[in-house]
């Protein structure tokens, strides 16, 4: 059995957009009848025929979460990134493992590391006893 050195995690994003349309602008849509401004609003941004007047990233929802081997994780990889077919393997690679930002990896020495995790067990202790 291959090892399952990868973890794909699929997620949905989401956004809350709004649009703003005045009742008159509506109304020009159709001269020829008095128009229901809600469903009309409605049907245009159904259409895309109004621009955004705001959106807000509303966080991600995790749909399902795997273990996969590397060869796996390639086929997954060539399948939703077509046009990334001329890269090599360990091109591939490379940026799958670089998928975790360098500064949460990399921005401490161990030395570093070892006095963050004193420091930070300090305040909780100090948080305690509060």
């Amino acid at each position: 059995m291959k090892n399952k050195d990868y973890v794909v995690v699929t997620a949905i994003s989401s956004y809350r957009m709004r649009y703003v349309m005045h009742r008159d602008d509506l109304q020009k849509l159709n001269p020829l009848d008095p128009v229901d401004a809600i469903e009309w609003a409605n049907d245009t941004v159904i259409n895309d025929e109004c621009e955004e007047f705001s959106q807000e990233h509303m966080g991600e929802y995790i749909s399902d979460t795997v273990e996969m081997n590397e060869e796996d994780m390639l086929e997954l990889f060539d399948r939703d990134n077509s046009y990334l077919g001329s890269w090599t393997k360990d091109k591939k690679v490379a940026m799958v493992r670089r998928s975790i930002s360098e500064e949460r990896i990399g921005s401490f020495s161990e030395l570093e590391y070892k006095f963050e995790i004193k420091r930070l067990e300090s305040e909780l202790r100090s948080m305690k006893n509060e």
